[in-house]
């Protein structure tokens, strides 16, 4: 008999909803309870009660619940454009009883249209969190694509964008809400190839940045397992905060905008 493609896994949070052949977060939630417990301890202390919080891509809402019960009674919106992820999205926001999010089956973007999710065989195994949106309408599901200016949100404490190589395009079409809200900005940042881009843009808004590098498995994790099966993977984050809000961070690297004018050859020697 084959292994169902969703089962519910005891976490940290309460029980979530994982697609079985995810090689990342369910194998995390399954093993250890938790995914990535280093970037919950950082959205820990930024989210407090009546905050308003968007995530763009929230996967499945491993971190979409305990940072919309963190916020709450504030609003959370979750941005998640692959239609089975988002299922799922929706079934752990139901199971954990949580009615502050707003959930938008969609990607951002610089302006409105549309993009393709890439033919995927969620029942093999793969990183559905590492699937980019692609511009190649002939192969694939075409979702939808908004900016997220076109929210006009008036309020806007804490953005998190984790957009497999989309943080260019939601980083320009979310520029007005920037401008006008500050918030602390948490953003995905480990493709080589665009990361100056992420720097400079981000720079130009005004805010000063530090590099983020939590360790995918944690020794005092939830369920307490001891063995590693992710070796040294890290998530590449940066934290950005307003330069006006002068605020002191300790214990983490800064980023060097003079040292990402143009693409890098390579991670060493440019403070990451």
């Amino acid at each position: 008999m084959s292994e169902p493609a969703v089962k519910m896994y005891e976490t940290r949070f309460g029980p979530m909803l994982g697609l079985t052949s995810d090689i990342y977060i369910t194998r995390s939630l399954e093993l250890y309870g938790e995914y990535c417990p280093g970037e919950w301890a950082m959205f820990k202390q930024l989210i407090k009660p009546g905050m308003t919080v968007v995530e763009i891509g929230a996967n499945i809402g491993t971190h979409t619940v305990p940072m919309a019960k963190a916020c709450a009674p504030g609003r959370l919106y979750a941005f998640e454009p692959q239609q089975r992820v988002f299922q799922v999205l929706c079934g752990n926001l139901a199971l954990n009883d949580v009615r502050n999010v707003l959930a938008y089956p969609e990607g951002c973007g610089e302006e409105s249209g549309y993009a393709t999710v890439p033919p995927i065989a969620y029942e093999q195994a793969n990183n559905f969190g590492g699937i980019s949106l692609s511009t190649d309408a002939s192969r694939g599901v075409r979702v939808r694509i908004t900016p997220l200016d076109e929210l006009d949100l008036r309020k806007l404490d804490v953005l998190k964008i984790d957009v497999e190589g989309f943080e260019p395009k939601v980083l320009r079409g979310a520029r007005e809400t920037i401008l006008r809200c500050r918030p602390v900005i948490y953003i995905e940042n480990d493709r080589l190839e665009q990361a100056h881009e992420v720097i400079q843009l981000i720079d130009r808004m005004g805010y000063q940045m530090y590099w983020h590098r939590p360790p995918l498995f944690d020794p005092q994790n939830y369920r307490g397992h001891t063995e590693n099966v992710f070796g040294g993977v890290v998530s590449r984050n940066m934290l950005c905060i307003p330069n006006e809000r002068r605020t002191v961070v300790q214990h983490m690297l800064r980023v060097d905008p003079s040292l990402w004018t143009s693409r890098a050859q390579n991670w060493n020697g440019v403070g990451a």
